[in-house]
């Protein structure tokens, strides 16, 4: 049975200096294979990006715009709390005519004086199931209050994309929200930039009531940018004078220095 003979790759003959001057050759060889090697796959990674990129639909962000009251940029101070209470509807009342039972104290006279209309009194039955008579100082009567489950009306929440027009529109003090906005120390570390478009219900006391993301480029952005609105204090919108609510759009932008 023949067997296998191992073919050294180089003569044991040679010298040391031999020896190093080759392994020194092999070395470079493979180097400048590995560099070309890795060169080649680096251009084939990118050209199957670009290629992605060209086939694939780009998602770009389309910001909705609507006839809306923007935010007024002004430095001012905090605005005073204004508070706007529902008062409940008053009670309905209804007068019916009914002849009231005459109540009073008997004192003996003759009878030839007692008209006739008063000879007799109301017993303690009949005034318990008597109505109350002649309230208010009126001509006469009986006042019946009726029960009636009174409901409040609870105002009606705009709608976020819908046009309101206002006397004056709802501002912000911008330096008070830069103070408020922290950039977030992950997004920090790992070089995290971008924008969140918020809109904000404002209320008829300058607190903000709702908020709806419309976009963000990440969302430990998203989170820091909510968290500083929402604890601001805004100068409401005027309409006829009053306070209402209305939704404003902010932008807010995380920028690295």
């Amino acid at each position: 049975m023949a067997q296998a003979q191992t073919v050294p790759m180089v003569p044991r003959s040679w010298s040391i200096r031999q020896w190093t001057r080759e392994f020194l050759q092999r070395i470079r060889r493979n180097t400048i294979i590995g560099f070309f090697a890795a060169t080649a796959l680096l251009v084939l990674l990118f050209l199957l990006y670009v290629a992605i990129r060209i086939l694939l639909p780009s998602e770009t962000y389309t910001a909705r715009t609507a006839p809306v009251v923007k935010i007024r940029l002004s430095e001012l101070p905090p605005p005073p709390s204004l508070t706007q209470e529902v008062a409940p509807p008053p009670t309905q009342t209804t007068i019916t005519e009914q002849p009231a039972v005459r109540v009073g104290i008997p004192i003996p006279v003759p009878d030839v004086l007692v008209p006739p209309e008063v000879q007799t009194f109301a017993t303690l039955e009949e005034l318990k199931q008597s109505p109350t008579g002649n309230l208010g100082g009126g001509d006469g009567g009986n006042v019946q209050v009726i029960p009636e489950n009174t409901q409040v009306e609870v105002p009606k929440e705009p709608d976020p994309y819908e046009f309101v027009a206002v006397e004056r529109e709802p501002s912000l003090d911008m330096n008070e929200l830069r103070r408020r906005l922290e950039y977030p120390e992950l997004a920090r570390r790992a070089g995290i930039q971008g924008k969140v478009y918020i809109r904000v219900l404002v209320g008829t006391d300058g607190k903000p009531k709702r908020y709806i993301v419309e976009h963000s480029d990440n969302e430990l952005l998203t989170e820091a940018a909510v968290k500083a609105v929402m604890s601001m204090t805004f100068t409401p919108a005027i309409q006829n004078g009053q306070p209402i609510a209305v939704w404003v759009s902010i932008p807010i932008d995380f920028r690295l220095r």
